[in-house]
């Protein structure tokens, strides 16, 4: 009975204090319900932060969440740097860390290349760390979809101990068609045998990365 009365004691406090806030969403908050309003910037992530009796808090991450990707080569025989491809624009007041894989070649042994980065504003600051393999590397060899139907990633995967975990990596880039209509990617399994079980076990992730 005590606790029944605490737990209806503290909905009528957060419903109190709902009422008690006002419909203009303060600066940093959004909150779902009211007739105030919170932009974030274009483009960013907003991060879902409690949910009580006036709806849900957020905050806008500062993160934007659409990578940028080359689809086409990029190329340059000059001396120059010319821009290969220019991040989302961070909103200000912000630190972020951004990564980029890049995988590229020269069309002679005695051509060499060299990459720059650059703010369109100076920041606080721009730490930058690169590292380069200094030996060839393998281009990977994509598997590309262009329906809507199930299509293997791999190949048949073998193991050499049975019950035993074994890790996989997939990466992947979609780019979806113009019309709009949103898109939902499933990652499917199969065994080679009704007699055998494939097993993915807890803690696996997919995720989009922002």
């Amino acid at each position: 009975m005590k606790k029944s009365l605490s737990m209806a004691a503290a909905a009528l406090a957060l419903l109190f204090m709902g009422n008690m806030l006002s419909a203009q969403v303060p600066g940093g908050l959004w909150r779902f319900g009211t007739t105030g309003a919170y932009n974030p910037q274009v483009g960013n992530c907003v991060s879902i932060m409690a949910m009580n009796s006036s709806g849900q808090t957020g905050t806008d991450s500062g993160v934007p969440c659409s990578p940028t990707f080359l689809t086409t080569p990029y190329t340059n025989a000059t001396t120059a740097y010319t821009a290969v491809m220019a991040m989302p624009t961070v909103a200000g007041s912000t630190t972020v860390h951004g990564e980029c894989t890049l995988i590229y070649e020269s069309s002679n042994t005695a051509g060499t290349v060299q990459f720059a980065i650059q703010a369109s504003t100076a920041p606080t600051d721009l730490w930058a760390l690169s590292t380069a393999t200094g030996s060839a590397y393998s281009t990977p060899v994509y598997t590309v979809i262009t329906s809507a139907a199930q299509t293997a990633v791999t190949g048949a995967i073998g193991v050499t101990s049975a019950t035993t975990p074994y890790k996989l990596a997939i990466s992947f880039v979609l780019q979806n068609a113009a019309n709009a209509i949103p898109n939902t990617v499933t990652v499917y399994a199969e065994s080679n045998n009704a007699s055998y079980t494939a097993t993915v076990l807890p803690g696996s992730v997919c995720k989009w990365i922002p």
